[in-house]
């Protein structure tokens, strides 16, 4: 009678899609709202036409303040008889938000350590990621943290960023950046927040108690 023995959760060293290590991360489950089998594993992907369920390839126009993060490969998808794997239109999938994993990059491109992370959203390489900013680039909340690993991939690190912080991708950096906060009547010293359900925002109460 034989047993298993060894045990490993490490991922294959540039696999697109694949975790670069287990530190801390976010994995949301998300529906590919592309129409035919362009969807891969390492792209970077933006909101679709219901935000927060659906997730689409960026196009011209896209915006940081869109972005999704980039598609996990969760290895349970066969390949087919080309040895290519693509997600078929509606089915479910896994969005990095934050961590660290392995991202498709632009062919021929060097990242290095440390270097800005652009998402193209035109042309054949829409998805694709970039260290060099340009007209069909924009500036995502991450960086590059490695080199070219094998085949056209590089481990990036994709930074926490809320729901409604600024297109800039800089993150919050007050309560009024939230999207559930409305701070359109400013609050005064040792006033506390109070949440509406008409409006499902928090606003600030009457008094300091919230009430």
């Amino acid at each position: 009678m034989s047993a298993q023995t060894t045990y490993s959760q490490s991922t294959p060293r540039g696999a697109a899609g694949g975790l670069y290590d287990l530190s801390g991360h976010a994995v949301n489950t998300r529906i590919n709202a592309e129409t035919g089998l362009t969807m891969k594993f390492g792209l970077g992907v933006v909101q679709g036409s219901v935000p927060g369920s659906e997730i689409k390839l960026p196009a011209a126009g896209a915006t940081a303040d869109k972005f999704e993060g980039i598609t996990v490969n969760g290895y349970t998808n066969e390949m087919n008889s080309e040895g290519a794997v693509f997600i078929s239109p509606g089915a479910s999938i896994g969005v990095l938000q934050y961590g660290k994993i392995w991202a498709r990059i632009k062919p021929e491109d060097a990242p290095a350590y440390g270097d800005k992370l652009y998402l193209i959203i035109s042309g054949a390489n829409a998805g694709l990621f970039t260290k060099t900013s340009g007209a069909d680039a924009i500036e995502v909340p991450g960086r590059f943290i490695g080199g070219k690993g094998t085949g056209d991939t590089a481990p990036v690190e994709l930074f926490y960023q809320a729901a409604g912080a600024s297109s800039s991708g800089g993150g919050v950096s007050s309560l009024g950046d939230l999207s559930d906060v409305d701070l359109t009547t400013a609050a005064t010293d040792g006033q506390v927040l109070k949440y509406d359900n008409a409006s499902s925002k928090w606003k600030a109460g009457d008094d300091a108690t919230g009430s």
